[in-house]
């Protein structure tokens, strides 16, 4: 078996450049396209613009008054006409494009028309709900229109018999709603399936499961490894499965895997729809131990997608490196943007000498639309939008005006209503949105 590795190897990775090559006819054989990442990963450009990926840039200042003060955002929203700001201590602020305040959504108490807690925000534009989920509310999904007033119940059971992990999600996708969930195990009593992405009907019953391939025949593991029985134990955990939705559609990558899926609306299956190619990678329980050895950080490890209508993007890490790779659809060929980053350190008093490591990233493009330094994708949204918040006193110290002025951009309205907003905000003003519409 040892001698056929490296022929097998060869033929990945030929077969990897073939689809890769636009003239090449086996990019029609119903195989997943394949994304070289290792092999291109010195193929570096000083920078990757905004330019490429989005149309139109505008630049929002969010109302700041008594009623619509924000503390903390947790998740930004954006339709065509409206902009949802969710603050886990004041809830869920609306306001139009512009930045004005509307009003707010849902209203904190036990009463049949309020919730508790908001854990997460769920945007229909079409039929102009809000749905607010809940972790403790005995009714935990509950639907508002637009305008803040009370729906309907959406969900009348609590879902803490349905995940076994303490994060969970609920994610919609047109009219499809999808539960996620990731590593620690939390509930091993409630549901031994070890499932990382569910399809249910209206009512969130679960109709179909879907595996993480990498967490298959390692059940009796994980469950060694799970987080009741940690104390100091160094248990195993994962981040959620990625998804994006561009153009409606909906393409998703399990945490650990070097494949991304599509979801296939006519079987309601995910199919393999790109294969990366990464290099050599950690062991399973190297890359999901919860404690990170620094020996992880030396591999090539991918995080996040980001799709648009000429290019995906894939934000992986290696050592103290962001890598932003830039795979062009048509033609197959891949750059990457390289930036320094922190591996973050964080020692437990206490713990046998335990640390905990992260790599610090952020998808970074730079903003040759309106300027004003790198575009941060911090919120994706309809499939459409990119969100980018700005604290104003970050703003204000790390914009050069003059330089702003003199600049050249590709939307000088975008251009003129930033430096417009720069000279009238204060430091502890709302947040500044910059919202990027893909092409």
């Amino acid at each position: 078996m040892k001698t056929l590795l490296p022929f097998l190897l060869l033929f990945l990775f030929a077969n990897c450049n073939s689809k890769n090559n636009p003239d090449s006819e086996k990019e029609d054989n119903g195989q997943p396209l394949c994304i070289d990442l290792a092999g291109n990963i010195n193929n570096t450009v000083a920078s990757l613009p905004l330019s490429e990926a989005a149309e139109k840039m505008d630049i929002v200042q969010l109302e700041t008054s008594d009623k619509s003060f924000i503390r903390g955002v947790e998740d930004i929203e954006v339709t065509t006409h409206d902009i949802f700001v969710f603050d886990r201590n004041e809830g869920i602020f609306r306001f139009d494009r512009q930045g004005k305040f509307l009003n707010k959504v849902g209203k904190k108490g036990e009463g049949p028309e309020e919730i508790l807690s908001i854990w997460q925000m769920m945007i229909n534009e079409a039929e102009e709900e809000v749905y607010l989920y809940s972790l403790i509310d005995k009714n935990c999904i509950k639907v508002y229109n637009f305008d803040g007033s009370f729906k309907r119940v959406g969900l009348r059971n609590r879902m803490e018999n349905t995940f076994y992990g303490p994060s969970n999600l609920i994610f919609s996708f047109k009219h499809y709603f999808f539960l996620q969930q990731e590593l620690p195990i939390l509930f091993i009593e409630n549901n031994p399936e070890i499932w990382s992405f569910a399809l249910t009907d209206s009512c969130f019953n679960i109709q179909k499961k879907f595996y993480n391939p990498s967490l298959a025949g390692k059940d009796e593991e994980i469950i060694q490894n799970c987080a009741p029985n940690y104390g100091w134990k160094n248990y195993w955990m994962e981040g959620l499965t990625d998804t994006d939705t561009y153009n409606q559609q909906l393409i998703m990558k399990y945490a650990g895997v070097d494949t991304i899926y599509q979801y296939n609306e006519n079987n309601q299956e995910f199919e393999p729809y790109y294969t990366i190619l990464s290099g050599e990678q950690p062991s399973f329980e190297m890359a999901h131990q919860w404690i990170k050895d620094p020996a992880f950080f030396k591999f090539l490890w991918v995080y996040e997608l980001f799709d648009t209508q000429e290019y995906l993007y894939l934000l992986a890490g290696k050592s103290n490196l962001i890598h932003t790779f830039r795979y062009d659809k048509q033609s197959g060929k891949i750059a990457v943007a390289k930036k320094e980053s922190t591996i973050i350190e964080r020692p437990f008093p206490g713990s046998p000498n335990f640390v905990f490591r992260e790599l610090r990233k952020k998808f970074q493009l730079q903003n040759d639309l309106s300027g004003g330094g790198d575009f941060s994708v911090d919120y994706k949204s309809q499939g459409k939008y990119w969100i980018d918040e700005c604290n104003p006193s970050d703003l204000l110290e790390q914009i050069d005006v003059d330089g702003l002025k003199t600049g050249k951009v590709k939307d000088e309205a975008a251009r003129d209503k930033l430096v417009q907003v720069l000279s009238t905000i204060a430091e502890d003003d709302n947040p500044v949105l910059f919202i990027a519409t893909l092409k």
